[in-house]
């Protein structure tokens, strides 16, 4: 067995590099001085999905929608979560409504009445 050999058992050759699917791989391989090699690997993948972009993009026959950002990322939100988020902005909206005519009738949003005296 060769210096170079047994290097090569202990030390392990190091990578890292961004893959097609954009996850990232860090990782090290080790040679045996039979040519078998132990190979380890970690894959880390970002993933950013807003729901409020979705939102903004267009709905699926399946009551979901989607939104592909100017980067190509692609925001989702389901039909389920899409159809609870429409049902709570109608609650709220229905209370904001009721506030709103209750200071209509109390006089709160008619126009303030100048009462400075003008100069003549």
């Amino acid at each position: 067995m060769t210096i170079q050999s047994a290097l090569k058992a202990i030390l392990p050759l190091v990578h890292a590099y961004l893959d097609e699917e954009h996850r990232f791989n860090i990782g090290a391989t080790w040679a045996s001085s039979d040519g078998l090699r132990d190979f380890y690997n970690l894959e880390l993948r970002y993933v950013h999905n807003s729901e409020r972009l979705a939102l903004s993009g267009e709905p699926a026959p399946d009551g979901s929608w989607r939104y592909t950002d100017a980067g190509g990322r692609v925001h989702t939100i389901s039909a389920e979560r899409a159809k609870h988020f429409m049902e709570r902005t109608h609650e709220h909206a229905t209370v904001m409504c009721q506030m709103l005519d209750k200071l209509r009738a109390s006089g709160a949003l008619n126009d303030p009445i100048d009462t400075q005296a003008q100069a003549a």
